[in-house]
C-alpha cells in the first residue's frame, strides 16, 4: 500500500529538477511512497531529465513528459488524479528537500492526529546557485509555528511554503468533489497553494512544525521559470493580480463557510502604492486605488480609513 504520493510539477527547470528528485529519493521511510513527476512540455531539457529518472527508478518514479503544454493548473490536476497514497506531498521542480526524514515525521504526526488534515514545516530560501539568502527569509510571510487558523490566512500568512506540506488525501478529495458539484468554488486566478490552504481550513486543523524541511528557490530573473521570477516584481499587472486574488479568496471562502476579510491588507496596499509615485504612472496608481476601493468589503471602514489619512 502506498502511504505517500509526492507530486512534482515542473516546467523549464532543467538546471534544478535533478536536485529536486534526488532530495525525494534520499528520504528515509519505513513505508512505500511514489513520486509522480510531470514536465509540462518544456522547451529545454527538463522532459529528458524526467524520463531518465523514471527509467532509472521504475518502481518509485512515474515520469510524465508531455508533448503539449497544459498550463500549471491542468498539469497539477492530472498529476493529482494519478496519486494513490493516503497522504500527498508537493515539491516544485526548482525547490528541494533538506531533511531526509521529512516524509516520516509528517506521516507520524498525521497518523497520530486524525483531526488534522495538513502538516507544514519551515524552509530556507536559496538562489539559483543554492546559496542561502537569509536576508530574504525575514520578509516572506510564513506562519511561525503551531496551530494555523483562518485568522493567520486573513493576515496573509501561509502556514509554510508548498515544498514543506503534507495533506491528508481524503480531505483534498473532498474539496475537489465539492468543486465538481459547484464550479464556483474554484478561484478564477492561479493561486493553487492558497486555495488548497483555504480549502483545508474548511476540512480540519492545520499544523505547522518548526522543523526545517525544504529549500525554496527564490530567483528574480524572468527567464528562470520560477514562480517568483514571474510574480514578485512590483508592477501594475502584479498588483492588480494580487488584489483580485484576495477578492477571489473571499468569494471562495464564503462558499466554503470560512469567515474571511482582507480589508486590513487592502489598507496596507493603499499606503504602499503611494511610495511608487515617480516609478509608476499616476494613472496606474489611481487605478490601483480604485480597485482597492471597489473590492473593499466594508465601505464604511474604508471611508473612516480615508478620513484618518486626510487628518494626518
Amino acid at each position: 500500500m502506498i502511504k505517500v504520493s509526492v507530486i512534482v510539477a515542473t516546467y523549464k527547470q532543467e538546471k534544478y529538477i535533478g536536485k529536486a528528485l534526488d532530495s525525494i529519493l534520499t528520504q528515509k521511510c519505513d513505508f512505500d511512497y511514489e513520486v509522480i513527476v510531470g514536465d509540462d512540455a518544456s522547451p529545454d531539457g527538463t522532459g529528458e531529465i524526467v524520463k531518465k529518472y523514471g527509467d532509472a527508478h521504475p518502481g518509485k518514479i512515474k515520469a510524465i513528459a508531455r508533448e503539449k503544454n497544459l498550463g500549471a493548473f491542468k498539469n497539477f490536476k492530472d498529476l493529482y488524479s494519478r496519486a494513490q497514497g493516503e497522504y500527498l506531498a508537493f515539491l516544485e521542480g526548482d525547490d528541494y528537500w533538506i531533511d531526509e526524514n521529512k516524509l516520516r515525521k509528517q506521516v507520524e504526526f498525521l497518523d497520530s492526529h486524525k483531526d488534522y488534515v495538513a502538516s507544514f514545516g519551515k524552509c530556507i530560501v536559496v538562489d539559483e546557485n543554492n546559496d542561502r539568502k537569509e536576508e530574504i527569509e525575514q520578509y516572506i510571510p510564513w506562519f511561525k509555528g503551531g496551530l494555523y487558523t483562518a485568522e493567520e490566512f486573513e493576515n496573509y500568512y501561509l502556514p509554510g511554503q508548498t515544498a514543506t506540506v503534507m495533506y491528508r488525501k481524503s480531505a483534498v478529495d473532498q474539496l475537489f468533489s465539492q468543486i465538481k458539484k459547484d464550479w464556483r468554488l474554484m478561484p478564477r486566478v492561479p493561486v493553487i497553494d492558497r486555495f488548497l490552504v483555504l480549502g483545508m481550513l474548511s476540512k480540519g486543523k492545520i499544523d505547522t512544525s518548526t522543523d526545517v524541511y525544504a529549500a525554496y528557490r527564490y530567483i528574480l530573473k524572468k527567464e528562470s521559470g520560477s514562480w517568483s521570477s514571474k510574480h514578485d516584481f512590483y508592477s501594475f499587472k502584479n498588483v492588480i493580480f494580487f488584489l483580485y486574488g484576495m477578492k477571489e479568496m473571499e468569494r471562495v471562502a464564503k462558499r466554503l463557510g470560512v469567515p474571511l476579510s482582507f480589508d486590513e491588507r487592502r489598507k496596507s496596499e493603499f499606503e504602499k502604492i503611494a511610495c511608487y509615485k515617480g516609478q509608476m504612472p499616476m494613472i496606474a496608481i489611481n487605478a490601483v486605488r480604485f480597485f482597492i476601493w471597489l473590492w473593499y468589503k466594508d465601505k464604511r471602514d474604508f471611508n473612516a480609513f480615508m478620513q484618518e489619512r486626510h487628518k494626518a
